[in-house]
C-alpha cells in the first residue's frame, strides 16, 4: 500500500503503511494527495480503527475545479 501525503510545502511524500504508522501521533491531521487510492485509504482507516484509534475522514475541496481536492484524515 503506497500512501501519498501532502507535505507542508505542497510536495508529495510517498510512504508505506508501516512507515506511516510509525509516525502517528494522537490528535493529529494528515492530508493525502488525490492520487492516493480511495481503497488504500479505507484499508488504512480500518487498520487504524482495529489498532484502537478513532479516525475522521473527509474529502477537502480547495478550489472550484473538479480536481481541486485532497483527503483529510484526523486521528484521535
Amino acid at each position: 500500500m503506497k500512501l501519498k501525503l501532502v507535505g507542508p510545502n505542497n510536495e508529495i511524500i510517498e510512504k508505506t503503511f508501516e512507515e506511516f504508522t510509525k509516525e502517528i501521533k494522537p490528535n493529529s491531521f494528515y492530508y493525502f494527495h488525490k492520487d492516493t487510492s480511495y481503497k488504500d485509504l479505507k484499508d488504512l482507516i480500518d487498520k487504524l480503527e482495529k489498532s484502537g484509534y478513532s479516525v475522521y475522514f473527509r474529502e477537502v475541496k480547495f478550489g472550484l475545479d473538479e480536481g481541486a481536492y485532497m483527503y483529510e484524515l484526523h486521528i484521535i
